[in-house]
């Protein structure tokens, strides 16, 4: 009798098994992976980031010289309130916000958008870049390594006029990334924007950057292999699409991958398109990252999926009109 039990046991935990397996291959994504992986071959490198201890008053002053050189000169230190793990100013004409080791800030002058008016002449981007890197320099925003500090690319704001037949443009957008040991780090954690609209002061800031505190290396031995991140890909892609979408990989790239934890560490940036089902509509584009190495030292996760999900994959184990029966 124990013996049935034991094989009735056994059989049980097969037949989930299967209908499991059955149930991932049927609401997967068709995902299709066009480009080839070039693992590091002599091993990586995480790096661990500093966590400055800033006191209120220090944190305040900072805040108040850098609202100085942005033009601000109604500042005073009752401004500024305690909301969370942060510093911040709202309700005034301006909108600033820094965490409390001040390795975030936020900064808007919403007001000289000039959203609802006509907008005069802009920077050209030559000279929008040049202001924006010496505005990060008299502000003490400047990275200690200047040389981590990289031009991603110039947008700008768009904004479409009631009256208007083509969008305005509102502000120039320099956006600044950074690079280590000639990887580019990807993700929000390393990231500085300046917007500027009418004026050479600039009207936005969002600055997200903390320093290099250590190097470890990793040797080759410890990286995943090129089937097992392939599975990855795969698996991360059917996280976020539906069962009926297909999805195209055609570029895997080594990057650093930031966000905004205690390490910066090697990734496998993946990026392609999702295929349109219809006439006129535009394939949209897809981008996610997964990890490099067998023990992440953090979480590397798609950007449309949060690591504290237990179950994000949404699977349907029997058609709906049966559940009743």
């Amino acid at each position: 009798m124990k013996n049935n039990n034991q094989f009735g046991f056994i059989l049980k935990w097969v037949a989930i098994g299967c209908l499991m397996a059955w149930s991932r291959s049927s609401y997967a994504a068709e995902v299709v992976i066009n480009a080839k992986i070039a693992p590091p071959k002599a091993g990586c490198t995480v790096y661990k980031m500093e966590t400055p201890l800033m006191t209120k008053e220090r944190l305040v002053d900072r805040c108040a010289k850098i609202l100085e050189i942005s033009g601000f000169k109604s500042f005073s230190r009752e401004m500024m309130k305690p909301v969370e793990d942060r510093m911040v100013i709202s309700g005034q004409e301006i909108e600033v916000s820094m965490n409390n080791n001040g390795t975030e800030f936020f900064y808007s002058n919403f007001p000289a958008l000039k959203l609802t008016e006509k907008t005069g002449r802009l920077l050209p981007d030559e000279q929008a870049i040049k202001l924006a890197r010496n505005y990060l320099i008299n502000t003490g925003l400047i990275p200690r390594n200047q040389n981590e500090l990289k031009i991603d690319h110039v947008g700008g704001i768009m904004q479409m006029l009631s009256n208007a037949r083509v969008p305005e443009k509102k502000a120039v957008v320099v956006y600044f990334n950074r690079e280590l040991d000639g990887l580019k780090v990807r993700n929000f954690g390393s990231s500085i924007t300046v917007t500027l609209a009418e004026s050479e002061i600039p009207v936005g800031v969002q600055y997200h950057w903390r320093e290099v505190a250590s190097r470890e290396k990793v040797g080759s031995r410890s990286l995943l292999g090129t089937e097992k991140v392939m599975s990855l890909i795969r698996e991360d892609v059917n996280r976020v699409f539906a069962k009926e979408a297909k999805v195209i990989i055609d570029k895997i790239e080594l990057v650093l991958y930031d966000n905004g934890g205690n390490y910066i560490q090697p990734a496998y940036c993946y990026q392609g398109v999702r295929k349109s089902e219809g006439k006129g509509f535009a394939d949209m584009p897809v981008l996610g990252y997964v990890p490099v190495m067998e023990k992440a030292y953090e979480p590397v996760t798609h950007p449309a999926y949060s690591p504290l999900m237990k179950s994000p994959t949404i699977r349907i184990e029997k058609p709906v009109h049966d559940q009743d029966e």
